[in-house]
Order: C-alpha cells, then structure tokens, then sequence
C-alpha cells in the first residue's frame, strides 16, 4: 500500500530531507508543530507487496501521463501533491465512471488495476478536451467564461465607481494579503475560487463557493459568514474583493488555503451578527487567521464556533463541471476525530477542491485568487446567478 509518506527503495536521505525542508517552506510550519496524526507526513520505505508492482514513481508518471498530475514530480515520494493525485483519480473513478472507489489516497491494488487499465487503453478524463482548449486560450466551457468575464466586469465597475469598503481597501497603507481593485488579477491563467456573500446571513452552511481552474467549473457548498468570535469589537468579516492565499495548514492539523503573508483585510461587526455600513467606521485590519478550510458534513448545521470569519468548506457534496450533483455523504467525516477513528471517512467534497488545486494545478502558481463578491454583484451576470440559486436548492434538496 502507497500512502502519505511512501517512499521507494533507494531514495537518499538527501531527497527526503530536501521534501521535508519544501513542505515546511511551502507551509510556513515546522513540520513538529503540526498535531499528529493522519495529516503530518511521516517517511516509510515502501514494503514489498505482491500484489501491487507499481512503485512511488511509476505511478507518479503514470498519474501524470494521464492528465491528472501535470506539474507533478516523480522522485519517488508520495507527499501531499501526490497522494492529491491518488485521490483525484479515485474520485474520479468513483464519480465519473460510476465504480466502487473510496478517494482516500491510499494507492492499493484496486487502484493500481484502474490506473493501469487507464494507462494501457490510452484513456482521458472528459476534462482534458477543455483542458486542452484551456492552453490554447480557446476557452470550451460556456460558464467557466462567463465567470472570468463577471470578474472583469466587477473590477471595471469598481474602478469606475468604488463602494466604501473598496474605497477604504484601496486607501489601506499597511501591507496586506487584499489587493486594492486596480490590482486584481481577472484572467484564465490563475486558479480563482469565488464566494457570495448573500444579504441574507442566514448563520447555515448554504453558501456555494465556485472553483475556476484550466476552463472547468466546480461548485462547493459552505459559508461565507463568520459563526463566532471572543474579540469585543465584533466579528471579522472578510472585505469583499480580491486576497491572495496560499497552502499551509488550519490551526496545524490538517491542510487549508491560508492568507499569504501578512493576512487579509477585516471588518469587525459590533455588537451584532450582521456588518451594516456602520461598521466601516472602525477601518479595516490585517487578519492572518482568515482560511479558507474544511467544515464536516455542512448539512444543515449552525456555523457557530466553526468559523472566527474563515470561509469554509463542507464534505457532503459538489457539483462536477457537467453540472452534475456529486454526493459524498456515504464517506464525508463529521469531525477530525470521526477521520482518525474511521478509515473509511473522509474531508470528502473539500478534498476533492485541495486535490483540484495541488494535483490538476500542479504546473500553475501556487497562489490562489480568492474573490468574495456581494450578491448584488451578480446582476451583471443574471444567468450565473440563476445557477448559483439552482446550485443551493439542489444541495438543499440532497441533504434534507
């Protein structure tokens, strides 16, 4: 069994320092810190196993010849990207050909006999003809444009036209992981994630988040709203616009989308539970804990303590670039301690965003552009906004 920190007979200890070394810089954490378990990687020489002849690198090469690891390194190593690799494929096994599959990433001999089925028939995702166009700036994918082409259009209307919160992001002094709106990057060649914050704070995981990324669409249930905080000025709200984030982890226990370097610009509400106009006399104020993480099943659960104004991402469902309702509840995990108890439970949904972005964008910057936008912003593009409502009431629907 290939798993988290596999790694082939006569790999150097040079090589794995070196891995270790990356994933600490690339996270911004000692490796110590974060708390034990199924998340911190730990190096193993892989064990003979008759019944599986693949190594670490064989299917490494092979994932990549296959489309689903681009940008992805064979030295022998099954890190985080990799095991993102493992798991997209089964995913994909499991969702798009309809076979039994759990996406675990754990590469055993049911998931060596499909890669190798794969890699001997010549087969490709339904994601590699947009794909492909995606290179070539020939976008195929008639929303993933309208997407691109709604960001362009917000930047251009705030340019002309700041709001107050704009306005003051724009005046910010300080540096900041929030880009003023000159500054927004709106194109194809980046992986955007797009939150809608709703005038409706319904306090419930039923927002839906939309993954842009090499001309595919993916949408993902969660929430926009921060559930709690003990700060007396209130609770931070995210200022709506652009941010940058990047890999590290959430509260050291598991991998999540953190601001880059000094945090991403806040509002502190008051009182209340709610950001009126108001609010924006306090100014604004660097927050470096804002992630974008994981949040169990969703369903329909209060936010409450799972959110200190993080945007958060729940397992129980997607929707897949066809547009199709994915359901991952059969193996989505309530908790991190339903994960360590329970092999066969997973972050499920939010996986399958993670492994979108470390595998499938395994050849692109490892900066996300995270926009959150108002839902008034959307009247600029009313038939996106359709989908989005038919996107939440079919979620609704699956898990009720």
């Amino acid at each position: 069994m290939i798993r988290l920190g596999t790694f082939d007979p006569g790999i150097s200890d040079a090589v794995r320092a070196a891995y270790l070394k990356g994933v600490e810089q690339l996270t911004r954490v000692p490796l110590a810190e974060v708390a034990a378990g199924i998340d911190r990687v730990t190096l193993e020489q892989r064990a003979p196993d008759p019944a599986q002849s693949m190594s670490v690198a064989q299917v490494q090469e092979g994932l990549r010849t296959i489309g689903f690891f681009p940008g992805g390194k064979v030295d022998g190593i099954c890190g985080y990207r990799t095991q993102s690799a493992i798991r997209l494929f089964q995913e994909y096994v499991r969702s798009v050909e309809h076979l039994d599959m759990l996406p675990d990433g754990r590469f055993g001999p049911g998931t060596q006999k499909h890669l190798q089925r794969w890699l001997s028939s010549g087969q490709q995702s339904v994601w590699a003809p947009p794909i492909a166009a995606w290179q070539i700036d020939t976008v195929q994918h008639a929303e993933y444009a309208e997407w691109i082409a709604l960001l362009a259009a917000v930047k251009q209307q705030y340019l002309a036209a700041p709001d107050r919160t704009t306005g003051l992001v724009n005046a910010f002094k300080k540096g900041s992981d929030t880009h003023k709106v000159a500054e927004w990057e709106v194109g194809s060649r980046v992986v955007h994630i797009v939150g809608i914050r709703r005038r409706e704070a319904s306090g419930k995981f039923d927002d839906i988040f939309v993954l842009l990324m090499k001309g595919l669409v993916f949408k993902f249930q969660g929430s926009t709203e921060p559930g709690a905080s003990d700060n007396p000025l209130g609770r931070p709200f995210l200022v709506h616009g652009q941010h940058d984030y990047h890999f590290g982890w959430h509260q050291r226990k598991y991998l999540a989308l953190r601001p880059q370097s000094a945090g991403v610009l806040v509002v502190r509400s008051g009182r209340d539970t709610t950001l009126d106009e108001s609010d924006l006399d306090r100014g604004l104020e660097p927050n470096g804990t804002i992630n974008i993480h994981w949040g169990g099943k969703g369903l329909t659960a209060d936010v409450k303590t799972w959110s200190e104004g993080c945007q958060v991402i729940n397992g129980s469902a997607y929707l897949n670039p066809q547009n199709e309702l994915v359901n991952c509840t059969a193996f989505a995990a309530l908790n991190n301690g339903e994960i360590a108890s329970n092999s066969s439970k997973t972050r499920a949904a939010y996986n399958v965003m993670l492994d979108l972005i470390t595998a499938l964008g395994s050849d692109l910057a490892p900066t996300v552009k995270y926009t959150l936008l108002e839902e008034r912003d959307l009247s600029l593009a009313p038939a996106l906004a359709a989908g989005l409502s038919d996107a939440r009431r079919r979620v609704g629907v699956m898990l009720a």
